[in-house]
């Protein structure tokens, strides 16, 4: 085949970026945006494979010059980002937030970032929003495969190779299947689940051209399909599953029809400077907008979002220019290893520095450790598809005050118990991280999450607590219908008692990260109630309509917290929270104290 360069892929890699950065900068503009990166992952996919097949079939493969050009390639670049990230986030992070930095850092420069990312994910990394190294996971993906499909190309006669591409594409995709709904973070992030849509590129670079007539259906059937993904999916849409076979056969469609009349527009000049720049700009867009965000502690608006897109964009043409194109004819690649073993080390010093601004009181209560004794982990409280059955989770001790729902109601139970000491009453734990109590499908709720509260159910059933609590980060569009299955279900099993307890006040950037930033700008520990850097709580309107509707009683924890818009920070020398949402003991044991009388703990 010929490896003749392609001027309209670069016009798909436009599409690709661009979907990308309106994503992250804009989501509302673009929902599905994040497809863009499974587009990269086709035109990769095809391009390597078609690469490494020409070289073999000319009998000029050479495997340490084939990785040699993979690292003129994506060293340069990749090194600027990665030490300009570090070096800011040096200036700007928290301590813990440094040390995650540290990692993720060590961890790109190793092409390992996936599973990095994948070690960290659990419920109570809410902020992982906010890491500036979070997208390079697919840079992962991508580089651990090109370290295994070029090997298992060059020892396969070439009639093997594309029978390879196909089962390495159907193998992969049932497992996608398979594992999306109860392992969603690992379905994301492993490569195993992820190779199908490089081998769909893959196996594009063995198919003969087709007829024209043919390739103009393919290309406007493949253009549409990725525009669909654009909008019909979100941030909420189970991925990859099924979903990304649509933005994957779309790209593929393109790339098997060239010189389609769609082909010949992305072929336009403006598309394919965009293409040639997308490596940086993807490199550069998300550490500027996590780092606009932190600097001004507050989530951008579209004026904002329009000046980091400019300033990424910026950053990707100098970096194009000055570092990529010119490294990827002179640099040598031992040289750029050096660079990176260099960048990996700097990276790796991030984890180890303490942040000198903050007097050592305040040091003290912002990096507290995270207490998580009281919330039974792996018992009463299950992570990321754990099966157990809540054995031992439920006391004898009348009247009997179960709590079900998700991690923050976990961080309920420090508080209960403290209340035990002083009250009569016994206690159920049965919480499933990530997993509202709600019984039917609906956008906060996975496969998962649906067996584990049928599962409660059937606990509640059998324990007949005399007061149901119900607690989650319940979110806006949470509705009466997607709760009245539930309430219908605790009626059913005989509990006379049912509550919702509302959402906990939400700090934008966690709570310790609002208690540092007000001591940067004040001089000052921050006030034990402020109205600074804390949601208005329309979640808690609404989830009171949701109970009134329902006919049920409604604890509101905003109240119990909160003077109007001034919410609780600490409690002497105890922050509120530990992060975005999740209560210290200090403020559970205060939350608990104060809604106990509504709970008819007396």
């Amino acid at each position: 085949m010929s490896v003749a360069y392609r001027p309209d892929i670069d016009g798909l890699r436009a599409v690709a970026v661009s979907s990308v950065v309106l994503f992250h900068a804009f989501p509302e503009l673009m929902p599905g945006g994040f497809v863009g990166v499974d587009i990269f992952f086709v035109i990769s996919g095809y391009l390597i494979t078609g690469i490494v097949a020409f070289d073999l079939q000319a009998k000029t493969f050479n495997l340490v010059t084939f990785y040699q050009r993979r690292v003129r390639r994506i060293f340069p670049a990749l090194i600027v980002v990665l030490a300009a990230t570090v070096f800011v986030g040096l200036r700007l992070l928290l301590l813990d937030e440094l040390h995650s930095l540290g990692k993720n850092a060590v961890a790109s420069a190793l092409f390992v970032a996936n599973l990095m990312l994948l070690s960290e994910v659990n419920y109570f990394d809410v902020d992982a929003h906010l890491k500036p190294l979070l997208h390079l996971w697919s840079l992962g993906i991508e580089e651990q495969f090109y370290l295994v499909w070029p090997l298992i190309m060059w020892v396969l006669p070439h009639r093997r190779r594309p029978i390879a591409a196909a089962v390495g594409l159907v193998s992969s995709f049932v497992l996608n299947i398979a594992l999306v709904g109860d392992h969603p973070a690992a379905t994301f992030f492993l490569p195993f689940t992820r190779a199908w849509e490089l081998m769909a590129g893959a196996l594009l670079a063995f198919f003969p051209q087709q007829p024209r007539a043919i390739r103009e259906t393919a290309a406007l059937a493949g253009i549409i399909a990725i525009e669909a993904s654009f909008f019909l999916f979100n941030a909420t849409t189970p991925f990859p599953g099924w979903a990304a076979a649509l933005p994957v056969a779309g790209s593929s469609l393109l790339i098997m029809s060239e010189g389609a009349f769609v082909n010949r527009i992305l072929s336009l000049k403006p598309l394919i400077g965009v293409g040639l720049i997308s490596y940086s700009l993807y490199l550069w867009h998300w550490p500027v907008l996590v780092f606009l965000q932190i600097y001004l502690f507050r989530p951008l608006n579209d004026t904002l979002g329009l000046v980091a897109v400019a300033l990424a964009a910026a950053l990707a043409v100098l970096t194009y220019f000055a570092i990529e194109r010119p490294m990827r004819r002179q640099a040598k690649a031992w040289q750029l290893g050096i660079a990176m073993a260099v960048v990996g080390a700097f990276g790796l010093s991030a984890a180890f520095v303490r942040v000198p601004d903050l007097p050592a009181p305040l040091q003290a209560m912002i990096n507290a450790p995270a207490d998580f004794d009281g919330w039974r982990l792996h018992q009463c409280m299950l992570v990321d598809g754990e099966q157990g059955d809540f054995e031992g989770c439920s006391e004898t001790k009348r009247p009997l005050l179960a709590i079900w729902g998700d991690s923050t109601a976990s961080a309920l139970i420090p508080g209960f118990r403290k209340l035990q000491e002083s009250h009569e009453f016994g206690l159920a734990q049965l919480s499933v991280s990530s997993c509202p109590p709600i019984l039917v499908a609906a956008h906060s709720a996975s496969h998962y999450c649906l067996e584990k509260n049928a599962e409660i159910v059937r606990r509640i059933t059998d324990i007949k607590p005399d007061v149901v609590v119900l607690h989650a980060i319940w979110d806006a569009n949470d509705s009466a219908a997607t709760t009245k299955p539930t309430i219908d279900a605790l009626r059913a099993a005989g509990v006379a008692r049912i509550v919702i307890v509302g959402p906990a006040p939400v700090w934008r950037g966690g709570l310790p990260n609002a208690a540092a930033t007000y001591y940067r700008r004040n001089e000052k520990v921050i006030p034990e109630r402020t109205s600074e850097f804390v949601n208005r709580g329309k979640d808690d309107t609404n989830m009171r309509g949701v109970a009134s509707a329902l006919g049920v009683q409604y604890v509101s924890a905003r109240d119990a917290m909160c003077q109007k818009d001034n919410c609780l920070t600490r409690i002497g020398e105890s922050l509120t929270a530990r992060d975005i949402v999740h209560l210290t003991k200090a403020g559970s044991e205060f939350l608990a104290r104060e809604i106990a009388p509504q709970l008819g703990i007396n």
